[in-house]
């Protein structure tokens, strides 16, 4: 029966793992980031020092600003709402002054990733294609590159889209990758404050009945009494319209697809999803001919 497969399609995609999406890198933001408090020397590997000290998890911990004329080092994190694995990242650096800062030392993270430099990297107005040459990131708020810099006087330099492709964002490891554009760019701020980027929050679908709403999070949809498909992130095309409803087989209700209803000689009540209390027990054949009214009942 069509309510039946359709039933438990949405059942497979509410459960489980399903709720994490590591694959779908849409709304991914690049951010430039430097700890306070971390001192640069040439014999550190900066890469491996983020995870194991100055790893960040939020928003609010990101710092896109020096305020020292001494080498400071510049992360350039990937982030999304949650975990992410992806093989692929391109990015570049926009429009600034030469003169605001020089770099003493930059690379990929890990330092293991194939790197296709653009221009005269780094540099104003140049970019970079990353690769993963063994292990994919995986994570959130995961770095890509750093930069160690020296800062001369007050100004920004923005990260943006690769000037060659015109694209910055990330790639999946299928086969062949699908890529996914960032949508939004830190800056880093030299003497002053310099530019976040945090992920935008994401929607996800909730059927409440027949209706279809957006929501942040599975608990609030159950607090509508909803059924939450993580999966889609737009009403557009989702078949809350085909949820299961109240069918009266007499006094008795069962929820099932309207058609399926007509198929059980019953008769279906849209816009009623639920048997308890029984939307039934105002029914009986006799009056079958009252039966638009007690539909206006239960709408």
């Amino acid at each position: 029966m069509k309510g039946l497969v359709l039933a438990l399609a949405l059942v497979g995609l509410g459960t489980g793992a399903a709720c994490a999406q590591p694959e779908d890198l849409d709304g991914g933001v690049f951010i430039v980031h430097s700890p306070p408090g971390l001192v640069y020397t040439d014999t550190e590997d900066y890469c491996t020092a983020y995870a194991s000290q100055w790893a960040i998890t939020s928003c609010d911990q990101e710092h896109p600003r020096v305020d020292s004329y001494e080498v400071t080092v510049w992360y350039v994190l990937a982030a999304w709402n949650e975990a992410k694995r992806f093989c692929g990242v391109e990015f570049g650096l926009g429009a600034y002054d030469p003169d605001l800062c020089g770099f003493a030392d930059d690379s990929p993270c890990p330092a293991s990733a194939l790197i296709i430099p653009y221009g005269s990297w780094p540099g104003p107005g140049t970019g970079v294609s990353l690769a993963a040459a063994g292990e994919p990131w995986d994570g959130n708020f995961l770095p890509v590159y750093f930069f160690a810099a020296y800062a001369y006087y007050a100004g920004q330099v923005p990260l943006a889209v690769h000037p060659g492709t015109g694209f910055a964002g990330f790639a999946d490891c299928l086969t062949p990758p699908t890529s996914y554009p960032a949508v939004a760019f830190g800056a880093m701020g030299l003497f002053q404050d310099g530019v976040p980027a945090c992920p935008p929050p994401v929607f996800h679908v909730c059927c409440v009945c027949q209706e279809c709403y957006l929501v942040l999070t599975e608990d609030e949809c159950a607090g509508m009494g909803g059924f939450y498909i993580p999966h889609w992130h737009s009403c557009e095309g989702v078949p809350c319209s085909e949820m299961p409803v109240a069918c009266c087989i007499g006094h008795e209700c069962v929820l099932v697809h309207e058609e399926d209803c007509e198929i059980m000689m019953g008769h279906s009540l849209p816009g009623v999803c639920y048997c308890d209390p029984n939307p039934c027990d105002v029914y009986t054949p006799a009056g079958a001919s009252n039966w638009g009214a007690i539909k206006a009942i239960y709408r």
